[in-house]
């Protein structure tokens, strides 16, 4: 593959949208921030929102304004991820002329992963009052029960006033096979193609249910997240991607640095469900 052939953005962009199309996690976080990711230990500005007092109004009554905290929020970018492969000349001219566009499909999967193991592991994150069962003695599910404990997990939001929009639940294929055998799940093929998404597969009580493979069990227990957009902060950049020929070997390589951040932001916004993996 020739150097002068190689434009960074526009694999970049080809490894962003392959990203896009198969992450599940980074598309249910809030990814409203300000400024740019340039090297690791960059920070951007995340917008956030605090409560709003409602007071009593009484005719020609002078009223107070509320001073409002500040609403900006700094995310350190400090995770930092590269990929690195080579196609020998010989093996390319042997090889479909596209062989290294397939491979750099194959390292945002790859990233894909990395980043949905990581926003999963915010679990650790939730307010403690928002954890249903315990390391010691996790919940064991079945499809009798299942349903019934996820609206426990809606109930631990609700009692903290988050709002009904945007929930999701993330589970494990194990657990989907379970809540596919519920009666009260409602099943995404009966909603319309147009909300297909990333993992998705339904609905049930109030959350958009999502399953993934980057949720591993931490001894015999699977935490099982459940949250709204405004639980996690998250903020990435393909910061380098380039073309290069190793001076020691007739090959063409490609390598790319990923950078990223993320930071829970509203601890009550989330909740877990440790459940049983035995």
């Amino acid at each position: 593959m020739a150097t002068a052939n190689f434009i960074p953005e526009i694999w970049s962009k080809k490894l962003l949208k392959i990203f896009d199309k198969t992450v599940v996690m980074a598309n249910l976080v809030n990814k409203d921030f300000e400024g740019e990711i340039n090297n690791a230990g960059d920070v951007v500005h995340v917008r956030t929102f605090g409560d709003v007092t409602v007071n009593n109004y009484t005719r020609d009554m002078t009223i107070s304004f509320q001073n409002l905290t500040d609403p900006m929020v700094d995310l350190l970018i400090d995770q930092q991820k590269y990929f690195a492969f080579k196609v020998d000349d010989l093996d390319k001219a042997q090889a479909n002329v596209g062989i290294l566009e397939g491979y750099a499909g194959r390292a945002a999967i790859a990233i894909r992963d990395v980043v949905d193991s990581r926003l999963i592991g915010h679990y650790t994150d939730v307010d403690a009052g928002n954890v249903i069962g315990t390391d010691v003695a996790p919940i064991a599910l079945t499809s009798a029960n299942i349903y019934s404990y996820i609206t426990q997990l809606a109930e631990k939001l609700d009692n903290n006033n988050i709002p009904q929009e945007s929930r999701h639940l993330v589970i494990t294929p194990k657990f989907k096979t379970m809540l596919l055998q519920s009666d009260e799940f409602t099943r995404a093929t009966s909603l319309g193609d147009n909300v297909i998404q990333n993992g998705y597969i339904g609905n049930v009580a109030g959350f958009g249910v999502h399953v993934t493979t980057n949720n591993p069990a931490v001894g015999s227990v699977v935490n099982l997240l459940a949250f709204t957009n405004d639980f996690i902060s998250f903020a990435s950049q393909v910061s380098k991607i380039e073309n290069v020929r190793p001076y020691n070997m007739f090959a063409d390589a490609v390598k790319g640095l990923y950078l990223y951040g993320s930071k829970v932001m509203l601890p009550k916004a989330g909740a877990v469900l440790k459940a049983s993996n035995a």
